[in-house]
């Protein structure tokens, strides 16, 4: 008998203890939106608070790792929302996963959305166990609260007996966090909704670090060696890099017409949700400018330091190769496993919850590179080697040029 749902590209896997000796995979899907009404950003903070609130359980081991767009591709799964026992079945045995996490989401009104999900028996096809309806607010404070209530429910512990989280108090906790999870600091996001652009903004907590060729990186190039300690500031970034959707609205040009300004022929991916291309250094400051002057914050490109340290992790101290793991694989587009760009955020955040920090398209940042005319690039992109997809590696493109591997994401200024 057929199950309804409706199975996206982007997923997360969290491996999961169902009791004292033994440990279980529960992949936890892109969340549903039938409505195609809920906020891109929010959809990916509400799966990752899933994946967050799931690992906190004591007892539960949380671990990211199979791509699940190339399963799903390789193998042909439907994507019409129609999905077999059989083909269930197959996705467990594939990933090692013994339950399969589905959550959807649904607009409740301008600050709140629903959230109801399903946790389904990969071995039986049938729903293990399901949440009531939470209705949460769509800040990250009040998502993480009703995502570990929608935890205690479907993992059966001891919930709220409520409805609704419009009042969730931040979610105490004496558990550590892991990587690639949202941290404690993740209440101070916010959405900048400026004309429409619902733009998910990180906060990174000030602190200092070794900027440079720290230990993790090998394979260094000589601009990178001069490793010195950093002392920074608190600041947001971008959780993404900017979309197609957002430059759209900022700067009133799709994407084919800032391909019509270059001598490029072709398109390295197309859409709302995919990271904005074909835009020089000048023109990303212009958006920053334009969005500040729209919502009176302080917006711009980031610094080279800024960047680097919210690749490296902030703070936290969890320091890897790439931008949230040692393996390249987990959290890179890069020129082993991509011809092109692909929607922002597929791939698995570093431990503050950025995404695609390393390959996707390169980024653009605000400094001058080695005291020449050029301006600096950083991240690597979707035809980039590992080399230049490491956190410290770096390089320099002239500012007029746009090329279809280079974008960027913005900083905000409290």
């Amino acid at each position: 008998m057929n199950k309804i749902f409706t199975i996206f590209l982007f997923f997360s896997f969290a491996l999961i203890g169902f009791g004292q000796n033994t440990t279980k995979r529960i992949a936890i899907l892109e969340t549903v939106d039938k409505s195609g009404s809920v906020n891109y950003g929010t959809k990916l903070l509400l799966r990752q608070s899933i994946t967050y609130a799931i690992t906190q359980t004591p007892g539960y081991e949380g671990y990211n790792r199979v791509d699940m767009a190339q399963i799903l591709g390789e193998h042909e799964f439907q994507r019409t929302g129609y999905v077999s026992d059989a083909d269930i079945k197959k996705l467990g045995q594939m990933t090692g996963a013994a339950y399969v996490l589905i959550a959807e989401a649904a607009p409740y009104d301008i600050e709140h959305i629903v959230i109801l999900a399903n946790l389904v028996n990969v071995e039986t096809g049938q729903i293990e166990n399901a949440s009531i309806p939470i209705v949460a607010g769509i800040e990250s404070e009040s998502l993480a609260s009703s995502c570990a209530n929608l935890a205690e429910i479907l993992l059966n512990k001891e919930g709220r007996d409520t409805y609704s989280s419009f009042d969730a108090s931040p979610r105490q906790s004496s558990r550590q966090a892991s990587n690639n999870i949202l941290p404690t600091n993740s209440v101070k996001n916010f959405i900048e909704s400026a004309m429409g652009i619902e733009m998910t903004m990180v906060w990174v907590e000030g602190g200092e670090f070794k900027m440079g060729c720290t230990s993790e990186q090998s394979d260094c190039r000589e601009d990178e060696m001069n490793i010195r300690k950093i002392k920074m500031d608190g600041f947001y970034i971008g959780m993404l890099e900017v979309t197609q959707a957002q430059w759209r609205v900022v700067m009133g040009t799709s994407i084919s017409l800032q391909k019509a300004k270059t001598n490029y022929r072709s398109f390295y991916g197309e859409g709302e949700e995919y990271p904005m291309y074909y835009v020089n250094w000048e023109e990303a400051n212009e958006f920053c400018n334009k969005l500040s002057q729209q919502t009176g914050r302080r917006y711009s490109l980031p610094t080279e330091e800024q960047w680097e340290y919210a690749a490296k992790g902030g703070n936290t101290g969890k320091v890897t190769k790439y931008a949230g793991s040692n393996n390249i694989d987990d959290v890179a587009w890069y020129s082993k496993n991509s011809q092109y760009t692909h929607p922002c955020g597929e791939k698995e955040a570093n431990v503050l919850g950025i995404y695609d920090m390393s390959g996707n398209v390169a980024e653009w940042c605000k400094d001058i590179y080695e005291n020449s005319s050029m301006r600096i690039r950083r991240g690597g992109s979707f035809e980039d080697g590992i080399r230049s997809c490491r956190v410290s590696n770096r390089n320099g493109e002239r500012p007029n040029i746009r090329t279809y591997d280079t974008g960027f994401r913005v900083v905000c200024i409290p």
